[in-house]
């Protein structure tokens, strides 16, 4: 009988995201495809395709056309959250083993249009030699809350394309954004790991505005350019070890725009290579510490330089330095990051969920548990005959995903499992797998196995749902008070 349930669940998940995704890929084989290559090469050329990626480790190389053979596909690749949706490589390129960047970079684009969210990629060689985990090979590649790590060389673009990261993480030691191109990372944490490193080494400007032009009286050959990003370490990365970029040709730049700039970036700034340096164009503007203060300029290198404020607001918009590039293809995307709004007023009768459409929603997710239940273009779902917390979020037309709803549960069963607080824990009637969430589905903390007590020292005073499911299977769902007053 659970063999049956399974099989009709994964028959009726596929069917109905058939409507709003072309491809469901899940490891365990739930979806349509157990691979996301496969998925890929499953969707036609010259058309708009979403493909959706529930949890789970995906070990594959990924790419979308090649070097020699651009693609035509339009593909948005959607996770649930980049914390439960990976994809992983763990090659690396050296002199000893003559490998190209082709041959070990975990994803790779050569589409025009890509669109990715709340995805993990990763490289995971380590300090072995060049690992790229992303390159993106053509125009228009936009990134949100994505979380892009290696070591050295994480993420390369190609010259002449442009790209935009919002939200995202991006996390290396050595070189880690690097090459060509003009991208934009806006609100995007930086992470430095290792003793110390290079966070930039652009190749070229895509475009250069003279000088005429600025108030700062300069060349400025715009590259990467980071907007109110936070320049962040691992744990134990020595202060003053990191440096904001060094040109690997002379025609680059990078720009940090009211970025936070933690103790690891060195006093310098800037570091020279090869002569570059002498034409290269590397500013900032408004850098400040994690305190929110003025950050301390005065030891940077001569040849870098601050940005009044009127360049700021006249020459680096978006849409501005995007129509440089290219006239004939228009790139706008801060629109396209936008999701709809989330459901609101979700309901119940106990055996259907509805909510009021959402404007410009091209369909739903529900999640129960802060899992994936499935997909629905209607504003309704079934889910007769199960227990939980249910969030709905909207989902756009190239698959951008809201916030969650609030949260909707069904009632719990007439014998639910005792819960009582003591000194900083839960103590449970019996074993249960438990998962605390707060009050608008945001997952808390859970446990991978069955326990009989869940530590809650660490979690903040106040009102949460609790969700719980015994041995046999039994689910049940309250909201609880967490306090933390000492019991008698």
């Amino acid at each position: 009988m659970r063999i049956l349930f399974v099989f009709l669940f994964s028959f009726l998940l596929s069917a109905a995201s058939a409507q709003l995704f072309r491809c469901v890929v899940a490891v365990d084989g739930s979806g349509t495809h157990s691979s996301l290559q496969e998925a890929i090469d499953a969707c036609p050329d010259n058309e708009y395709s979403i493909i959706y990626l529930k949890n789970g480790r995906y070990d594959e190389q990924i790419s979308i056309g090649s070097k020699t053979a651009a693609s035509s596909k339009k593909l948005s690749i959607i996770g649930q959250h980049p914390d439960s949706v990976v994809i992983t490589g763990n090659r690396a390129r050296n002199t000893a083993n003559g490998l190209s960047f082709e041959q070990v970079v975990t994803f790779q684009v050569y589409a025009p249009e890509f669109y990715m969210e709340n995805v993990t990629i990763e490289n995971t060689a380590g300090n072995t030699g060049m690992a790229e985990a992303l390159y993106t090979g053509a125009d228009r590649q936009t990134f949100k809350n994505c979380v892009i790590r290696s070591y050295q060389d994480t993420y390369r673009s190609k010259k002449g394309t442009r790209a935009y990261f919002e939200s995202c993480t991006i996390e290396g030691a050595v070189d880690f954004i690097y090459a060509g191109g003009v991208i934009f990372f806006d609100r995007c944490t930086i992470r430095c790991i290792g003793n110390s490193g290079y966070i930039t080494a652009p190749e070229d400007a895509a475009f250069t505005i003279p000088r005429l032009q600025t108030k700062v009286d300069k060349f400025l050959r715009l590259g990467f350019i980071f907007r109110e990003c936070a320049i962040t370490a691992a744990p134990g990365v020595p202060d003053g070890s990191f440096y904001l970029g060094r040109p690997w040709n002379s025609m680059a730049g990078s720009f940090y725009l009211n970025c936070i700039l933690g103790p690891h970036i060195n006093a310098k700034g800037w570091k020279e290579w090869n002569g570059n340096e002498s034409s290269a164009s590397f500013a900032e503007f408004g850098s400040k510490k994690p305190d929110g203060s003025a950050a301390d300029v005065s030891q940077r290198v001569s040849w870098s330089f601050q940005l009044p404020a009127d360049d700021v607001t006249n020459l680096f918009t978006t849409q501005g330095i995007y129509g440089r590039v290219s006239t004939t293809s228009p790139y706008t995307p801060e629109l396209l990051v936008q999701a709809p709004a989330a459901p609101v007023s979700v309901g119940t009768d106990g055996t259907r969920l509805s909510w009021p459409a959402v404007a410009d929603a091209a369909g739903y997710v529900v999640l129960k548990d802060n899992r994936l239940v499935g997909f629905t273009i209607s504003t309704s779902y079934e889910i007769t005959g199960t227990d939980g917390v249910f969030t709905v979020r909207s989902v756009g037309v190239r698959g951008q995903q809201s916030a969650a709803s609030g949260v909707t549960s069904l009632p719990a069963p007439e014998n639910p499992v005792a819960v009582s607080q003591l000194n900083g824990r839960l103590v449970f009637g019996e074993a249960v797998t438990a998962a605390l969430y707060t009050t608008d589905g945001k997952l808390i903390k859970s446990t991978p196995q069955l326990v009989h007590e869940f530590n809650t020292s660490d979690i903040a005073e106040g009102l949460y749902l609790l969700s719980m499911t015994t041995s046999e299977g039994i689910s049940s769902t309250k909201k609880l008070n967490i306090t933390h007053k000492p019991s008698i």
